[in-house]
């Protein structure tokens, strides 16, 4: 029995020093966590910033292909009137679901 006793304070300090080493190696990992979640999101304003270059890119080029065609100023109208239509459409769709939304006052 005394020969067990003598293992007591070896076996907690083993767990104190367990304990203390968990604590340490999850702050470590939250730590990872925070800077593969930075990673991320740098990673998505990358895409995102390519994209939108991307469509620059392409605009520009429509616009060049237009202008040497002669036809920039007609289809250029023509695109602003489908916006407009879609515009109106979106907003008449609004307005009726407003209006029905306070007729049967729910959300």
């Amino acid at each position: 029995m005394q020969k067990n006793l003598r293992f007591i304070p070896l076996i907690v300090l083993l767990t104190a020093s367990t304990g203390v080493h968990a604590d340490g190696v999850i702050k470590h990992l939250y730590k990872v966590d925070k800077q593969l979640s930075h990673i991320e999101n740098t990673i998505n304003g990358t895409h995102s910033a390519i994209k939108q270059t991307q469509n620059k890119y392409n605009n520009t080029t429509r616009t060049m292909k237009e202008l040497k065609d002669g036809t920039y100023a007609e289809k250029s109208v023509g695109r602003a009137v489908k916006k407009n239509k879609e515009k109106a459409v979106n907003n008449l769709i609004d307005n009726s679901n407003n209006v029905i939304r306070k007729a049967t006052n729910s959300d």
